[in-house]
């Protein structure tokens, strides 16, 4: 059985690459693959002591400082998980030039599995945001289970788009250099750092049709506020999810046999 061109033999290849992205990644450093748990460890911690600490933001109603920056990190750590995961699939194929030009296999798989990397940061993140949570005295609920799903409607959302922008940066290498700024740009454009309700009214509207903002909201809602995520979001990202699946593959497809010429 398979699954838009996919199948269970493929597991272990994946897997393979899994790992290799992992290791490669921070290749020559002296604590090796631990820069991965480190990394976003020290961002959230400084996200943290800035916000809590030193501008003591507060979220309305709420006693604490402590309160706002869970608030902050049940956002912006799923929100770094994704950064690492669409430029890690974006870049795949270019990265792994060695490998498509002397090795046949799917080269699907390649954004399939850097995206994965992915796992790495938001799991970190969401250990951090329970630490947070139980040390502001908001316990965590069985709504926090959600967040699998949630995760995992993530994760379709960033493999969808990471065949399109894999199969583009092939072609277009100015589209790795420029993406970052696209990244920004549409993390300050997303209520993330702020909530929805401080934005005017065409940005409210807009904000329901951003993936990037349900999501947030998703995981918001299942480890701050103790309740289910909105359905009808969580199905619009899924069906988008899909939607951009199929034709990213078909591109991807189409596109890969000119891969080894512009590597």
């Amino acid at each position: 059985m398979s699954v838009l061109g996919f199948d269970r033999h493929d597991g272990k290849l994946m897997w393979t690459f899994f790992s290799m992205n992992i290791r490669d990644k921070y290749l020559g450093s002296s604590i090796g693959s631990a820069w991965a748990v480190v990394n976003p460890l020290i961002m959230l911690g400084v996200v943290t002591f800035v916000f809590g600490y030193v501008f003591k933001v507060r979220l309305p109603g709420a006693e604490t400082t402590l309160a706002y920056a869970a608030w902050l990190i049940s956002g912006y750590g799923p929100w770094l998980a994704t950064v690492e995961a669409i430029t890690a699939a974006s870049l795949s194929v270019v990265a792994s030039a060695g490998l498509v030009k002397n090795m046949p296999f799917k080269t699907e798989l390649l954004p399939v599995t850097a995206a994965l990397t992915g796992l790495v940061p938001l799991g970190v993140s969401l250990g951090f945001l329970a630490v947070l949570l139980f040390a502001d005295g908001n316990t965590l609920t069985w709504h926090a289970a959600f967040g699998v799903v949630v995760a995992a409607l993530q994760f379709s959302f960033i493999i969808a788009l990471g065949f399109f922008m894999s199969a583009i940066t092939v072609f277009v290498r100015d589209f790795g250099f420029a993406l970052p700024n696209i990244l920004m740009a549409i993390l300050f454009a997303t209520p993330i750092f702020y909530p929805v309700q401080s934005t005017p009214a065409v940005m409210q509207t807009i904000s329901a049709a951003n993936p990037f903002y349900i999501i947030a909201e998703g995981y918001r809602r299942s480890f701050i506020y103790h309740l289910a995520p909105d359905a009808g979001g969580l199905l619009y990202v899924g069906g988008l999810s899909l939607a951009l699946a199929l034709v990213g593959l078909r591109l991807f497809r189409r596109c890969k046999g000119n891969f080894e010429a512009r590597l």
